[in-house]
């Protein structure tokens, strides 16, 4: 889902904002904008990850799988660091 593929504002769209720029620093660094391709890339992720159906809507679902990408991504940085 891209951002033009979003529906309008509602008062769950800052927490879905929060939770995408959560795993677009981690897999892309920290940024002012982010492209559609890297939206499109963390929501294929999640399409990998084997999010279902429903789970798409379910914003606890979306941060789960986020977080769990980003701990191996981060664990992956830092040994990459350790090892030089």
């Amino acid at each position: 889902m891209t951002k033009a593929q979003r529906p309008a504002v509602t008062d769950e769209e800052p927490r879905l904002l929060e939770i995408e720029e959560m795993r677009l620093v981690v897999k892309f660094g920290d940024k002012k904008r982010y492209s559609d391709r890297e939206y499109e890339a963390i929501y294929q992720e999640l399409a990998e990850a084997g999010l279902k159906d429903e789970a798409w809507h379910d914003l606890d679902a979306i941060e789960a799988v986020f977080r769990k990408l980003n701990a191996v991504d981060e664990a992956e940085m830092a040994r990459r660091d350790l090892c030089g």
